[in-house]
C-alpha cells in the first residue's frame, strides 16, 4: 500500500459519537464557551472605559472592573457546567436523528487523523500516538496531548470501514499493536 497516497474515512456509530462527545467535543464546547465568555467580559470593561471621565471615575472605574472580574471568576465555572450539560442534553436528543450522525467523522491520512464533528474539526499527527490497542470490539488509539484523548473505532462494521487497511498502516508506519 501507497502510503502517501492513504485515505480512510469513516462515519461513527451512535456508541463511537457518544464516547466522542465526552471527549473532544465537550472539550471543544467548553473552550469556545469560556471564549466567549472572556470577550464578553473584557469588551463590557473596554465600552465601560470608554464612557469614563479619565480625570474624576478612574478609581471607580477600577473598582468595578476589579469587582466584575472577581464575580466573572466565581460565576464563571457554575455557568459554563450548566450550558455544557443542557447542550449535551439538546445533543443527545438530536442523536436520534440520521442526519445528525453524518456530521461526525472520523479521517485517517498519511500524516494525521482527523476528527470532524458539528462544532469543529481537530488534527492529530500520527506522531502522536503514544499506544494502539486492539480488542475483540473495538481498536483504541491513545493520543498523548495536553488532554490525552482515546480515539475509540468499532469493529461491528469490519468490511465496510477497511479495518484491515487501517490496522495494516498503524502496524508498518505507526507504532506496534497490542492485541488484547
Amino acid at each position: 500500500m501507497d502510503t502517501a497516497s492513504f485515505l480512510l474515512e469513516f462515519q461513527l456509530n451512535f456508541c463511537e459519537i457518544k464516547r466522542l462527545n465526552k471527549m473532544y467535543v465537550k472539550h471543544l464546547f467548553r473552550d469556545r464557551l469560556i471564549f466567549i465568555l472572556v470577550l464578553s467580559l473584557v469588551s463590557l470593561i473596554f465600552f465601560d472605559f470608554s464612557r469614563i471621565d479619565l480625570t474624576t471615575d478612574l478609581f471607580s472605574w477600577l473598582i468595578r472592573s476589579l469587582v466584575l472580574i472577581v464575580f466573572f471568576v466565581i460565576i464563571e465555572p457554575s455557568f459554563v457546567k450548566t450550558i455544557s450539560k443542557i447542550f449535551f442534553q439538546i445533543t443527545e436528543r438530536l442523536m436520534k436523528f440520521d442526519k445528525f450522525h453524518n456530521n461526525y467523522k472520523l479521517t485517517f491520512t498519511s500524516s494525521a487523523i482527523s476528527v470532524k464533528s458539528p462544532l469543529g474539526k481537530l488534527t492529530h499527527k500520527w506522531s502522536k500516538i503514544e499506544k494502539v490497542m486492539l480488542t475483540k470490539n473495538f481498536l483504541f488509539l491513545y493520543i498523548k496531548e495536553r488532554n490525552g484523548y482515546i480515539i475509540s473505532i468499532s469493529k461491528k462494521d469490519y468490511d465496510v470501514r477497511k479495518m484491515e487497511a487501517l490496522l495494516n498502516f498503524v502496524e508498518k508506519n505507526v507504532t506496534h499493536i497490542i492485541k488484547v
